[in-house]
């Protein structure tokens, strides 16, 4: 509850969805402390509670009136304000008349557009009580809901009838109506056990009548309370309560006073896969399952009651889990008269998009795609047959009986019923696994078999969406195929993929509608969401920029890159050493800018100067080395290769002249500087780092 709550109001309806609540209680804070901002009206804090019947605003520290502002108004501009004997114009007229002015209260101000007429006014500063009912009506009428309903001969509408208001300032009842609706000083009890209205003489004792009447209003306490009775009761019956975050924030939402009761189920459905049991009971009813400690499904389970626990209510929910149950183990019956593999041929009848087929023929793209990573990967013929088979029989699952009934266990069961057709154990994971990962924070695939299949998924559902127009645009990414983007950069780095992907769309570019000219756009789209993994990862922009501006689309090795630049650009000497190539850098760019076709070659006969020549031996001596660090990914080994030669290049910036007036001298000074910078400008581009 917040303490020294000043403000109340609580809107009173039939039991809302659960899942209406968590948005609407967000929007309705915003909303009400925007709306007091706007109204000039102090306040210390605002708090939102909420049951199935019931929203509750409180706020402390709500001043009594407006605060008193002085606003300034803006007018015509001058030229406009008069006319050429210097009289008000309409203009001027009808801006005084707007706003209660006359000519005394107007003055003349320079701004960036020209002088305008300005005139000030002391804002009314009316009392709080006046204002709060404007807006809570806003606030009734305009927090967003999935869904509003019309009753009775209302014309409001709120997700579900509202039957009363409750409305105190200052402990003072203040009058409010919508709709026929009047606000009262009072609350409703817990509709069954305490089913009356009961009186609010001050907005202190709010919290404590309504416990009293049954009702835990603070959603927070009632989660908790929720999770220490299902872990407190499984312990009781020798079990573990699955964990279930997602069930658990709903079930917070389905009770006003939570009671858990203990059911127990059939020992012989146990034969069922317990995946499909518990989707049935957390899907269908609501209810936790309990597992041994072993991680064993055990028939029992928990549900969460608005009422305390009798056996009318135990007995209930057994006979409801019963037939459940019988649905389950039928559809898993059902399913199981065929092999995975039998199902392959019937995807052919299931379309994926209008334009890009049927999901069999997704799956042969997928089948192209996921072979071109195994390419990638190095692996054997053994572990490509693996990776083949994983794809063909990846979507089999779609066309079960049991993935009809419960969409989330798409792939879960696929693995189930492969390891049941006694497929290798690698496949069944990949079944499973190539949906991973399904949202931020999920772990990654790490077997090669799930690594080839989820990638060839998610570069299948990007290329083909990309080529019928389907393109995410600001905010709006129906697809999600940002998040897939994402995941294909996120497993090439943990799992230390070396692939170019350009080359790998490009290779499968025929298999899509004008797949050629989607390549780039593609490749951009996914290194913008590098850019977001390798800022997770602690890089600065200009360390990012400097990798992913080349042409490279190896993303492992571009964040290998990024990751040396990160940590040597704290060593002694870095900052020095990019000097020295920005120095070469623009030297070089800027006679390209104005020569870009112009032939040069490099001859050690015209290296003239010592410094010169000690520059090119340098680069020479070391050239083997150079490529073998950049071949084994060696960067800082490069990085403190390069700064020896420092003092090098310093020298011969000090001491020779690039752009010597004997054209041959000058082209081979280029020529010397072009062909150091060759070894580097594939790997990052010196110039998008900073030397701060």
């Amino acid at each position: 509850m917040l303490h020294e709550a000043n403000f109340l109001f609580e809107i009173g309806s039939e039991e809302i969805p659960a899942g209406y609540i968590p948005s609407a209680v967000k929007s309705m804070h915003d909303q009400f402390s925007r709306l007091l901002e706007e109204n000039r009206v102090d306040y210390a804090e605002v708090k939102v509670f909420a049951t199935p019947r019931r929203i509750a605003i409180m706020a402390s520290g709500v001043a009594l009136s407006q605060r008193s502002e002085t606003a300034e108004l803006k007018g015509p501009a001058k030229k406009a304000a008069y006319d050429s004997n210097g009289k008000a114009t309409g203009a001027l007229n009808g801006f005084m008349k707007a706003n209660g002015l006359v000519i005394d209260d107007v003055f003349e101000r320079e701004t960036e557009k020209g002088v305008y007429i300005f005139s000030t006014r002391k804002l009314e500063s009316k009392d709080t009580v006046d204002i709060l009912p404007r807006i809570v009506d806003e606030l009734v009428k305009s927090t967003p809901f999935p869904k509003r309903m019309k009753w009775s001969d209302k014309t409001l509408t709120y997700p579900r009838p509202i039957r009363y208001f409750l409305m105190l300032f200052d402990d003072v009842h203040v009058p409010f109506e919508m709709d026929g609706i009047y606000s009262s000083q009072s609350t409703r009890g817990h509709y069954i056990q305490n089913n009356k209205m009961i009186p609010v003489n001050s907005i202190k004792e709010y919290g404590a009548i309504l416990t009293d009447a049954g009702v835990v209003l603070d959603q927070e306490s009632r989660r908790s309370t929720i999770e220490k009775m299902l872990n407190d009761e499984a312990a009781k019956a020798g079990y573990v309560c699955e964990k279930d975050d997602e069930l658990l924030d709903i079930v917070t939402f389905l009770v006003e006073k939570p009671h858990v009761v203990v059911c127990s189920f059939k020992e012989e459905f146990l034969d069922v896969p317990d995946i499909a049991l518990v989707a049935e009971m957390r899907e269908h009813q609501k209810y936790f399952a309990l597992r041994d400690s072993r991680g064993q499904l055990v028939n029992r389970f928990l549900t969460v009651s608005n009422n305390p626990p009798t056996e009318n209510i135990r007995a209930g929910n057994e006979r409801v889990i019963t037939a459940r149950f019988n649905d389950a183990r039928f559809f898993f019956l059902e399913d199981r008269k065929k092999k995975l593999e039998d199902i392959v041929d019937s995807l052919k009848d299931v379309l994926f998009h209008r334009d890009l087929g049927s999901i069999y023929d997704k799956i042969i793209r997928m089948k192209s795609a996921a072979l071109g990573f195994s390419e990638a990967m190095g692996l054997n013929d053994a572990r490509k047959a693996l990776v083949e088979r994983a794809v063909m029989l990846s979507k089999t699952d779609l066309n079960t009986a049991m993935v009809y009934e419960f969409a989330s266990l798409q792939g879960k069961i696929g693995r189930i019923y492969a390891l049941l057709d006694g497929e290798a154990p690698e496949v069944a994971e990949a079944i499973e696994n190539h949906y991973r990962p399904r949202f931020q924070g999920d772990d990654v695939p790490d077997d090669d078999v799930s690594i080839c299949l989820s990638l060839a998924e998610k570069i299948d559902n990007i290329f083909g969406s990309f080529s019928v127009g389907n393109i995410p645009k600001g905010s709006a990414d129906p697809y999600a195929l940002r998040r897939q983007a994402n995941a294909v950069v996120d497993i090439i780095i943990k799992n230390e993929i070396n692939v170019e992907l350009r080359g790998l769309l490009e290779s499968l570019s025929p298999l899509y509608k004008n797949g050629g000219d989607l390549v780039d756009k593609i490749i951009e789209f996914v290194r913008t969401r590098a850019k977001t993994i390798f800022t997770e990862s602690g890089f600065s922009y200009d360390e990012i920029d400097a990798c992913l501006s080349t042409e490279s689309t190896d993303f492992l090795e571009l964040h290998r890159r990024a990751e040396s630049i990160n940590r040597f650009r704290k060593e002694k000497g870095f900052s020095e050493m990019l000097l020295g190539f920005k120095r070469m850098n623009n030297i070089v760019s800027g006679f390209r800018k104005e020569n870009p076709d112009y032939q040069i070659s490099f001859k050690n006969s015209l290296l003239k100067e010592e410094e010169e020549k000690a520059l090119y031996e340098f680069f020479k001596t070391h050239s083997g080395d150079i490529g073998m660090m950049i071949t084994e990914s060696r960067y800082l080994d490069l990085f403190k290769m390069i700064i020896n030669g420092k003092p090098l290049i310093d020298s011969f910036f000090d001491k020779v002249l690039v752009m010597d007036k004997d054209i041959a001298v000058r082209d081979n000074r280029i020529s010397l500087l072009e062909g150091i910078l060759s070894n580097f400008t594939k790997l990052m581009n010196f110039s998008r780092i900073s030397d701060k």
